[in-house]
């Protein structure tokens, strides 16, 4: 699914995207505290991924693709 799917979801059904999110969020939070990753994160999401979650979604895949590098560069060395 595109990014534009789930802005199109948060547009249409507020309510039901914002269920759906929470769910991933604490998925995500429960995941990375299990797999080791807690210490790369804050877990108190900024203000924007309330007021523009697709953007917000957007930068948070980027982030997570530089931790998910970065973890391996550590790796490697």
């Amino acid at each position: 699914m595109s990014p534009r799917h789930f802005a199109n979801y948060a547009k249409q059904n507020p309510k039901d995207y914002q269920a759906f999110s929470d769910n991933m969020w604490n998925s995500f939070v429960s995941i990375t505290h299990a797999i080791g990753l807690s210490k790369f994160f804050s877990f108190t999401p900024p203000q924007e991924i309330m007021t523009d979650p697709a953007h917000a979604g957007e930068r948070l895949g980027k982030a997570l693709a530089e931790v998910y590098v970065n973890m391996h560069d550590t790796e490697d060395n």
